[in-house]
């Protein structure tokens, strides 16, 4: 029986066991209850209220115990590796700068040819850039 379904016995067996209680309490079958009607139904009340109390406690241990159904587990979500790529000639005085490096970091590729005066720099990874 699943949990969900347990709860509702319990709740459905609470109520029934208040109201059978207060009725067998007034019916007063050994005439233990006081005469006046209205503490006779507080003491019926009473009565009922601590029977449902028992019966309630006990009703949730067991739907408390229900198996509970296996959960699939999440996966994490697939987050695509982003690859760099550069094919560039520089000569004179120029910069060639690649870089590549958000997480997760894919393949950093470089293809640079550097002539005269000119710089080349790649960052890749986790590594930050300096101007």
């Amino acid at each position: 029986m699943s949990r969900p379904l347990r709860w509702v016995v319990v709740l459905v067996g609470s109520a029934v066991v208040f109201f059978v209680c207060f009725k067998l309490a007034q019916a007063d079958p050994f005439g233990w209850l006081p005469e006046k009607d209205s503490d006779a139904v507080a003491v019926a009340a009473g009565f009922a209220g601590a029977m449902t109390a028992a019966v309630g406690l006990a009703g949730g241990w067991w739907a408390g115990t229900a198996p509970v159904p296996p959960t699939v587990p999440v996966a994490p979500p697939v987050t695509p590796e982003r690859s760099v790529r550069q094919k560039a000639e520089a000569s004179g005085t120029s910069q060639i700068s690649q870089a590549g490096g958000a997480a997760p970091a894919g393949p950093v590729d470089q293809e640079a040819t550097a002539r005269d005066n000119s710089r080349i720099r790649q960052t890749g990874g986790d590594e930050q850039a300096t101007p």
